[in-house]
C-alpha cells in the first residue's frame, strides 16, 4: 500500500510541476501591447526609423519583464519596437 501511494504522489508532483512550467511559459508579456500601456517620452532622433534600421546607443530602449529579445521606445507618440541584440527595428506603430 504504501508503494501506492509513493508513486501516487510522485506523480502528482511531476503533473505539477509540469503544469507550473507551462504556466511560466504562458506569462509571456507581448512586448507591443506592453509599450502601448506604458508610453515613455520620446527619443532624440535626427530622423523617423525605419524597419531594420538600427537604433543609435544614445536612444534607452526600455525593457519589459524578463524579455530578453525585444524593447521598445517611443518616437513621435508611437512606440517602436527593437530587436535587443542588434537594436534593429522590428515594428512601427502606424
Amino acid at each position: 500500500m504504501t508503494t501506492f501511494i509513493q508513486r501516487a504522489l510522485a506523480a502528482l508532483l511531476l503533473t505539477l510541476a509540469a503544469g507550473g512550467g507551462a504556466l511560466a511559459q504562458s506569462e509571456k508579456v507581448n512586448v507591443y501591447q506592453y509599450a502601448i500601456d506604458h508610453p515613455v517620452a520620446d527619443a532624440p532622433l535626427r530622423s523617423a526609423p525605419s524597419l531594420g534600421a538600427s537604433v543609435p546607443q544614445n536612444v534607452e530602449i526600455i525593457r519589459v519583464g524578463n524579455d530578453e529579445v525585444y524593447g521598445y521606445f517611443y518616437y513621435d507618440g508611437r512606440p517602436v519596437i527593437v530587436e535587443l541584440a542588434t537594436r534593429s527595428v522590428v515594428r512601427i506603430d502606424n
